[in-house]
C-alpha cells in the first residue's frame, strides 16, 4: 500500500499495520457490522493558501513569487490528490478508522488502494457484511443474485 502501510487478511482475521515499525491492528471477520471506504480530497492543503497572504503583503518581489506559488501548490494538490480511509464497524456505536494513504487521482498507487479495496469488499460482502464506498466515484456491484427456477440453461 506504500508508505510503510501494509493491509491483509488471514483466516477470519483482518490485520492493518500503519507502518512497518508498528505492531498490526487485528479485526476478526466476523465482529464486522460493516466496511466502508471513505474518499475524500486532500484538503489539508488548502492550508498553504495562507501563504498568499504573505504574497500580498510582502514587499519583495522574489518573496511574493515564492509565497504565490507556494499557495498554488496548495490548491493544486488539493485538486489532484486524494485521501482513503477504512471505516470497520464493529458493533453498533464501535468504529475502526485505518488510514489507507494519500494518493494522486488516477496513479498506480490509486489503483493499488483501490483494487485492494475491490477485494476486500468481495471478501466481508459474501460474508453477508453491507460494503459501501464514500466518495471514490465508483460504486460496488452488489452480491449476484442466485438463479430463479426459470433461469435455467436454455437450448
Amino acid at each position: 500500500m506504500g508508505g510503510g502501510r501494509a493491509l491483509s487478511g488471514e483466516g477470519e482475521r483482518l490485520s492493518y499495520r500503519s507502518s512497518a515499525s508498528e505492531s498490526p491492528q487485528v479485526v476478526d471477520l466476523g465482529s464486522l457490522r460493516g466496511v466502508e471506504l471513505r474518499t475524500r480530497a486532500f484538503v489539508e492543503a488548502l492550508a498553504l493558501g495562507a501563504f498568499a497572504l504573505l504574497g500580498f503583503v510582502a514587499r519583495a518581489p522574489a518573496l511574493k513569487v515564492v509565497a504565490f506559488g507556494v499557495a498554488a501548490l496548495g490548491v493544486l494538490l488539493a485538486a489532484v490528490c486524494r485521501s482513503h480511509v477504512l471505516v470497520l464497524e464493529t458493533s453498533p456505536t464501535g468504529r475502526v478508522r485505518w488510514p489507507l494513504g494519500l494518493a494522486r487521482r488516477g496513479s498506480e498507487r490509486d489503483a493499488r488502494l483501490l483494487a485492494a479495496w475491490e477485494t476486500l469488499a468481495g471478501v466481508v460482502r459474501a460474508r453477508g457484511v453491507p460494503v459501501r464506498a464514500v466518495g471514490s466515484g465508483r460504486e460496488v456491484q452488489p452480491p449476484p443474485q442466485p438463479p430463479g427456477p426459470h433461469d435455467g440453461p436454455r437450448a
